[in-house]
């Protein structure tokens, strides 16, 4: 069976933030058939849709995986309830939100998945880590850079703040040797 690149959102704003997201990246790269390659910084940003909650961190992993994308969204949402998502409301918080960005080129309009994510050009915190690691990554529907797509954002939304800049992945995260303690951040909530 042939790999596709993909690239999954993470957030959390609920509980030791950085620890669940350091968690659902561990359990990221054990799935089967699939290779964590990538890693975004680690972003603070204000919510978005429901507002009355606390601010989240996000970033974005890139992976290669042999895994059919409907069998890759039954992973991440398995470890989503793992870490102990519930679905209570649409944009509400969360322990651990792990989205399916872009699957390779493909274009998939199923009732569970959607791809490419159809919110993902109204997002900063999406737009911004997946600059900072695929900028040149086409949008398969727009046929734009995500570094367009991003450019496109900020001129349209001249006010949005920025995503604030919280910590690099840790070096050398995603060799073998330095996974094994799960800690892809070393940002601390304390």
């Amino acid at each position: 069976m042939s790999e596709s690149e993909a690239l999954i959102g993470f957030g959390s704003n609920l509980g030791d933030r950085a620890h669940l997201i350091n968690q659902a990246l561990q359990a990221l790269s054990e799935l089967p058939q699939t290779a964590l390659t990538k890693l975004s910084s680690l972003y603070e940003t204000a919510p978005v849709g429901y507002l009355e909650q606390g601010a989240f961190l996000n970033g974005v992993a890139c992976i290669r995986t042999a895994l059919p994308a409907a069998a890759l969204l039954k992973h991440l949402l398995a470890i989503e309830k793992s870490l102990g998502r519930k679905r209570v409301e649409r944009w509400g918080p969360r322990t651990v939100d792990l989205d399916i960005i872009f699957f390779g080129d493909r274009i998939i309009n199923d009732v569970d998945l959607v791809v490419p994510h159809p919110e993902l050009i109204r997002r900063l915190f999406v737009l911004e880590p997946l600059n900072e690691i695929v900028p040149d990554w086409q949008h398969p529907e727009l046929c734009e850079s995500v570094s367009v797509l991003l450019n496109k954002f900020q001129q349209s939304h001249p006010l949005e703040e920025p995503c604030r800049l919280l910590s690099a992945p840790v070096d050398d995260a995603l060799s073998k040797e330095k996974v094994n303690d799960g800690i892809f951040y070393r940002y601390s909530e304390s």
